[in-house]
């Protein structure tokens, strides 16, 4: 039986602009800025972590 594999971390932010570097220092990845949609969510093409903006979080 295979393992369901952890679902990508969520934060929610204030801003439309967001730096992600993978947030592990060398074992991160390049940091990239990444600008949040009019839906109000970016993920980062590296790590799928996804920004939520603030009031637009459906949880």
């Amino acid at each position: 039986m295979s393992e369901m594999p952890e679902p990508p971390e969520v934060e929610v932010v204030t801003t439309t602009r967001v730096a992600c570097d993978g947030g592990e220092g060398a074992l991160g990845h390049p940091r990239v800025w990444l600008s949040l949609g009019a839906n109000g969510e970016v993920e980062c093409p590296y790590c799928d972590k996804k920004f939520v903006l603030e009031g637009k979080a459906g949880h």
